[in-house]
């Protein structure tokens, strides 16, 4: 674990280096010979998270093994982790659930700035998070929670909407708790002070080791079948499963915890060209061996360990294409991609209408009715 520990330091470091002076993405830089261009910048969350310590892994192999300068931008709000990738000061972007919401126009982004973005994966490795306890804190179940200082997240409605879910699989809501506004990246600080309960977080990063270092945690364990209690969790969070960790802080050594998985997926603009996108997830793959061990979680970037179904927002034509050529593309995945082509092509040829129509204030929910009636799905309710 020192050893992780020290690579990860040594990536996040250089990173951050490669960050200084950091200007605008490369836009239309040539490529070189391998197919990339010379520099790439990346938006993800902030230093320290298992998602950063992942790309900077990625990030200083590309850059040894492909000669690819490629700078990580970091923020702590979902608007700030994917502006840059639509105001073109990014080329891709690790976010989190706000890439749907993007792609959907959805919640903050069923504003008129926003509206939905022709947002497309390359990459999508699986990965696990959950609600992070202080092991003294008598909280041992998610019904534990009533009355609990409960963080609520700044700007981060992907995770806040997790939340929710949380409590209701507990059979409680918002009003059970004393939410606590905070920032993503100050939720260890709350923890250890006391201004926070419960924390979210990626189950692995040099963070949570740091804090497990000097403090008793664990993670709360979605342990029931029942049904009732997942009810709402296709209405907050439609990509997540339930999945089981273990050898990971929090988690005593022999035993398991059963918390969320899903993809935090490395997404780019439907515009990214296609051939450069090829290249870069074949850099990913063929370089593979040189940053597999480096974090605890690079392993789920393996070819083999990445999620290679469309299921909310459809791949970029680059990454199918490297599917083809490996022969893990069908004609099923090919029409579930194409469905969800088709279905942001409509959602954005319909927004402006919307919202020429949309006296203020009822944006959102004119929005979500003409989803409702013209692409049958279900109603969500307002942002929380």
């Amino acid at each position: 674990m020192r050893t992780t520990k020290s690579r990860i330091a040594a990536l996040g470091a250089a990173a951050v280096l490669g960050l200084t002076g950091c200007g605008a993405a490369s836009g239309d830089e040539p490529a070189g010979p391998n197919g990339l261009p010379q520099q790439l910048v990346w938006s993800t969350y902030n230093v320290g998270t298992g998602t950063y310590n992942d790309l900077a892994a990625i990030a200083n192999t590309l850059t040894s093994q492909e000669g690819v300068q490629l700078r990580l931008m970091t923020a702590d709000t979902g608007i700030g982790r994917l502006a840059p990738l639509v105001n073109g000061t990014a080329d891709y972007s690790r976010a989190g659930d706000e890439y749907y919401y993007a792609f959907e126009g959805d919640y903050e982004y069923a504003s008129k700035e926003w509206g939905p973005q022709d947002i497309r994966m390359v990459w999508a490795p699986p990965g696990n998070y959950g609600l992070l306890v202080r092991a003294d804190s008598g909280i041992d179940s998610f019904e534990d929670l009533k009355g609990k200082r409960f963080p609520e997240l700044t700007a981060n409605t992907s995770i806040n909407n997790k939340m929710e879910g949380f409590l209701n699989y507990g059979g409680l809501t918002g009003d059970d708790v004393q939410k606590v506004p905070i920032s993503y990246g100050e939720q260890i600080a709350g923890l250890e002070t006391g201004q926070i309960d419960a924390m979210y977080q990626n189950v692995v990063g040099s963070n949570i080791d740091q804090l497990a270092a000097t403090t008793d945690v664990k993670w709360l364990g979605f342990d029931d079948p029942d049904p009732a209690r997942y009810e709402t969790w296709d209405e907050l969070m439609p990509m997540v499963t339930v999945g089981e960790v273990t050898d990971v802080a929090g988690v005593e050594e022999g035993e398991s915890a059963r918390v969320l998985e899903y993809t935090i997926p490395l997404t780019t603009l439907g515009s990214r060209d296609a051939d450069e996108v090829y290249h870069l997830v074949k850099a990913m793959v063929e370089n593979y061996e040189h940053y597999e061990g480096t974090t605890p979680d690079t392993k789920q970037f393996d070819f083999d360990a990445v999620l290679k179904e469309p299921l909310v927002v459809p791949f970029h034509e680059g990454t199918v294409r490297y599917f083809e050529e490996r022969g893990v593309w069908n004609e099923e995945l090919e029409r579930k991609n194409d469905a969800l082509v088709e279905r942001g092509e409509r959602l954005r040829e319909a927004w402006p209408g919307v919202v020429g129509s949309s006296p203020a204030g009822e944006l959102e929910r004119n929005w979500t009715d003409w989803k409702t009636t013209e692409l049958n799905i279900e109603g969500t309710d307002d942002e929380n």
